[in-house]
Protein backbone atom coordinates (compact mmCIF):
# COMPACT_ATOMS: atom_id res chain seq x y z
CA UNK A 1 0.00 0.00 0.00
CA UNK A 2 1.11 3.27 -0.93
CA UNK A 3 1.52 5.43 2.56
CA UNK A 4 2.06 8.37 0.86
CA UNK A 5 -1.46 8.12 -0.53
CA UNK A 6 -3.12 7.16 2.72
CA UNK A 7 -1.62 10.53 4.05
CA UNK A 8 -2.71 12.69 2.13
CA UNK A 9 -6.54 11.11 2.32
CA UNK A 10 -6.23 11.55 5.94
CA UNK A 11 -5.20 15.17 5.76
CA UNK A 12 -7.75 17.54 6.45
CA UNK A 13 -8.55 19.75 3.15
CA UNK A 14 -6.92 22.92 2.78
CA UNK A 15 -8.71 26.03 3.91
CA UNK A 16 -8.75 29.32 2.35
CA UNK A 17 -8.34 32.27 5.33
CA UNK A 18 -11.51 33.82 3.61
CA UNK A 19 -13.61 31.03 4.37
CA UNK A 20 -16.05 30.73 7.23
CA UNK A 21 -16.29 27.08 7.80
CA UNK A 22 -18.48 27.17 11.20
CA UNK A 23 -22.11 27.75 10.60
CA UNK A 24 -23.81 28.63 14.07
CA UNK A 25 -27.85 28.26 13.86
CA UNK A 26 -27.85 29.62 17.39
CA UNK A 27 -26.02 32.13 19.25
CA UNK A 28 -22.53 31.40 21.61
CA UNK A 29 -24.55 32.18 24.86
CA UNK A 30 -27.35 29.53 23.97
CA UNK A 31 -25.06 27.25 22.80
CA UNK A 32 -23.08 27.30 26.10
CA UNK A 33 -26.27 27.06 28.31
CA UNK A 34 -27.57 24.36 26.23
CA UNK A 35 -23.91 22.46 26.78
CA UNK A 36 -23.67 22.48 30.50
CA UNK A 37 -23.71 19.46 32.48
CA UNK A 38 -25.97 21.35 35.18
CA UNK A 39 -28.17 24.05 35.06
CA UNK A 40 -26.85 27.24 38.07
CA UNK A 41 -29.36 27.82 41.03
CA UNK A 42 -31.22 30.24 39.32
CA UNK A 43 -31.56 31.41 35.52
CA UNK A 44 -32.24 35.58 33.98
CA UNK A 45 -34.90 35.64 31.86
CA UNK A 46 -32.33 35.73 29.08
CA UNK A 47 -31.32 32.29 30.04
CA UNK A 48 -35.18 30.88 31.22
CA UNK A 49 -35.75 32.16 26.95
CA UNK A 50 -33.02 30.06 25.46
CA UNK A 51 -34.30 27.17 27.16
CA UNK A 52 -37.67 27.55 26.49
CA UNK A 53 -37.14 28.88 23.06
CA UNK A 54 -38.56 32.54 22.73
CA UNK A 55 -37.35 36.33 23.36
CA UNK A 56 -36.16 37.12 26.67
CA UNK A 57 -38.79 40.53 26.61
CA UNK A 58 -41.51 36.90 26.28
CA UNK A 59 -40.97 35.74 29.78
CA UNK A 60 -41.99 38.73 31.54
CA UNK A 61 -45.21 38.06 29.34
CA UNK A 62 -45.47 34.89 30.55
CA UNK A 63 -44.85 35.97 34.39
CA UNK A 64 -47.67 38.08 33.79
CA UNK A 65 -49.99 35.37 32.27
CA UNK A 66 -49.29 33.09 35.34
CA UNK A 67 -47.34 30.71 33.44
CA UNK A 68 -43.95 30.90 35.07
CA UNK A 69 -42.66 32.87 38.04
CA UNK A 70 -39.89 34.69 39.50
CA UNK A 71 -37.86 33.64 42.45
CA UNK A 72 -38.74 35.85 45.60
CA UNK A 73 -40.50 38.72 46.00
CA UNK A 74 -38.11 41.89 44.27
CA UNK A 75 -38.59 44.99 43.48
CA UNK A 76 -39.39 45.94 39.75
CA UNK A 77 -35.80 47.54 39.40
CA UNK A 78 -33.83 44.68 40.40
CA UNK A 79 -32.65 41.80 38.10
CA UNK A 80 -34.94 38.52 38.16
CA UNK A 81 -34.35 35.16 37.85
CA UNK A 82 -36.20 31.75 37.38
CA UNK A 83 -35.90 28.48 38.68
CA UNK A 84 -34.62 26.20 36.94
CA UNK A 85 -36.47 23.14 38.04
CA UNK A 86 -39.86 25.16 36.56
CA UNK A 87 -38.50 25.96 33.42
CA UNK A 88 -37.48 22.67 32.89
CA UNK A 89 -40.97 21.19 33.67
CA UNK A 90 -42.14 23.69 31.73
CA UNK A 91 -40.52 23.16 28.90
CA UNK A 92 -41.03 19.39 29.37
CA UNK A 93 -44.16 19.52 29.17
CA UNK A 94 -46.27 20.03 25.73
CA UNK A 95 -49.36 21.27 26.89
CA UNK A 96 -47.92 24.07 28.84
CA UNK A 97 -45.66 24.74 25.80
CA UNK A 98 -49.03 24.65 23.70
CA UNK A 99 -50.36 27.12 26.31
CA UNK A 100 -47.09 29.21 25.91
CA UNK A 101 -47.28 29.35 22.08
CA UNK A 102 -51.06 30.73 22.64
CA UNK A 103 -50.52 33.30 25.33
CA UNK A 104 -47.77 34.78 23.20
CA UNK A 105 -49.31 35.11 20.19
CA UNK A 106 -52.60 36.20 21.47
CA UNK A 107 -50.53 39.18 23.27
CA UNK A 108 -48.31 39.89 20.69
CA UNK A 109 -51.42 40.22 18.48
CA UNK A 110 -53.36 42.05 20.36
CA UNK A 111 -50.49 45.08 21.05
CA UNK A 112 -50.04 45.09 17.52
CA UNK A 113 -53.65 45.70 16.67
CA UNK A 114 -53.52 48.21 19.72
CA UNK A 115 -50.63 50.03 17.87
CA UNK A 116 -52.67 50.08 14.35
CA UNK A 117 -55.62 51.16 16.08
CA UNK A 118 -53.42 54.50 17.53
CA UNK A 119 -51.80 55.16 14.43
CA UNK A 120 -55.17 54.85 12.39
CA UNK A 121 -56.66 57.23 15.20
CA UNK A 122 -54.23 59.92 14.92
CA UNK A 123 -54.75 60.24 11.08
CA UNK A 124 -51.25 58.54 10.68
CA UNK A 125 -51.39 55.98 7.55
CA UNK A 126 -50.45 52.56 8.60
CA UNK A 127 -47.00 52.53 6.41
CA UNK A 128 -46.32 55.78 7.99
CA UNK A 129 -46.64 57.76 5.04
CA UNK A 130 -43.72 56.84 3.47
CA UNK A 131 -43.34 54.33 0.78
CA UNK A 132 -45.26 53.82 -2.68
CA UNK A 133 -48.60 55.23 -1.34
CA UNK A 134 -47.60 59.13 -1.59
CA UNK A 135 -48.46 60.66 -4.77
CA UNK A 136 -45.99 62.69 -6.55
CA UNK A 137 -46.41 66.40 -7.50
CA UNK A 138 -47.81 66.93 -11.32
CA UNK A 139 -45.34 68.96 -13.21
Amino acid sequence: MNSSINERVNLPPARKPEQKTEVNLISVHVRDLLNVRRLQGRLTPRQAAALLNCREHDIAVLVQHGLLSYLGNLPPYTQKYCSPVEVLELAGDAQKMGQICDVLSRHWHDKNAAKAKRTHSQGVPANGGGGRSRRLPRR
